[in-house]
């Protein structure tokens, strides 16, 4: 796979919030949970400002330091990881390319100081190097979840997937339209009243589709009048149980469409939908960026008992007592909490 189809394949890397600035959210919101929280990279006086609390900064390297505390424990984890996900994956040239262009998309974001800051608290350690190491890391551990969820899928998926379910994409262009009724007043139809503005919108957005350099998630991106654009369009999964959340025609046309489908432009409520189905079978509903980190966000204990688990079956053992028992509180202490 080439750079050019990797940048298409992962094109959330460049506009999609960064998975390495994560921590810093979810440290901020699990520290201050009933408090106004506001996740930035700005800077005041000089330093960048990690994120504020009721109009407070908090300073990244101030973070830093409050973390630097654990970071021998952060260091030991991320050396066991480093060593299942070394054994049990393979780097691939693909991993290497994706790696190197988000390396490339962070530093132009955000300053090597703070990129690195980030990773020291993450306990890596190794300077510039470790950049593109943490991403090559993170995908094994994707490939390792993607896994672990769908050898338990009892636990993970019995209730989530439903009747004929399906992860569903949409580009909305909003426009005024007519209900169509039956003699008894139910609603049969809209009919679309686009503005020129409009029509010249959806002409835009179907050019675009045509063309196979674009992918479905970055034109509903770039042009999606709904909210989900911000997600490339991701609407989560929809099923037999669920549809009657939505609107009818959409819910009709969505549980109509065979996987990898792109529907023509249907008329519901709101104006002129294209929807996509993007996976319909379990291995690649998991396999979906969004879906598998919306289950990872519902189960926080989820990755760490996936590699724990990989590990044993690698034949790795935790030798430091200490080390040991820090983990199997942390899972009991998450565990009680959901």
């Amino acid at each position: 796979m080439n750079t050019k189809e990797l940048i298409k394949r992962y094109w959330f890397v460049g506009v999609v919030g960064l998975a390495l600035l994560v921590f810093v959210g979810v440290y901020a919101v699990d520290a201050y949970k009933n408090r106004d929280i506001i996740v930035n990279s700005k800077q005041s006086d000089g330093k960048y400002v990690a994120y504020s609390i009721d109009d407070d900064d908090v300073f990244a390297d101030d973070l830093y330091t409050s973390l630097y505390e654990i970071n021998g424990l952060s260091q030991a984890v991320v050396a066991y990881e480093r060593a299942i996900f070394d054994a049990g994956y393979e780097t691939t040239d693909e991993m290497e390319q994706i790696a190197a262009t988000s390396t490339a998309n962070i530093l132009s974001r955000y300053s090597q100081e703070y990129v690195l800051d980030s990773l020291r608290s993450m306990g890596y350690t190794k300077g510039v190097d470790d950049i593109k190491q943490y991403y090559i890391d993170s995908q094994k551990q994707e490939i390792l979840v993607k896994d672990y969820i769908l050898a338990n899928q009892d636990k993970y998926l019995k209730d989530e997937l439903g009747t004929d379910g399906r992860i569903i994409y949409h580009i909305l262009v909003k426009c005024d339209v007519t209900p169509v009724t039956d003699e008894e007043g139910n609603v049969t139809a809209y009919e679309a009243n686009p503005t020129d503005e409009q029509k010249e919108k959806l002409a835009k957005i179907l050019e675009e589709l045509s063309d196979e350099n674009n992918t479905f998630e970055y034109v509903a991106y770039s042009n999606s009048d709904d909210s989900s654009s911000s997600n490339g369009g991701y609407l989560g999964l929809v099923n037999e149980e669920n549809k009657s959340q939505y609107d009818k025609f959409f819910a009709e046309t969505a549980m109509s469409l065979k996987e990898g489908e792109v529907s023509e432009p249907i008329v519901s409520q709101y104006g002129y939908h294209i929807i996509k189905n993007a996976a319909s079978s379990v291995e690649n509903i998991v396999s979906d960026y969004y879906y598998l980190s919306s289950i990872e966000n519902a189960n926080p204990t989820l990755a760490v008992r996936a590699i724990m688990e990989k590990g044993e079956e690698l034949g790795f053992k935790i030798l430091n007592e200490d080390l040991k028992t820090q983990i199997e509180t942390q899972l009991a202490e998450s565990e009680e909490n959901q």
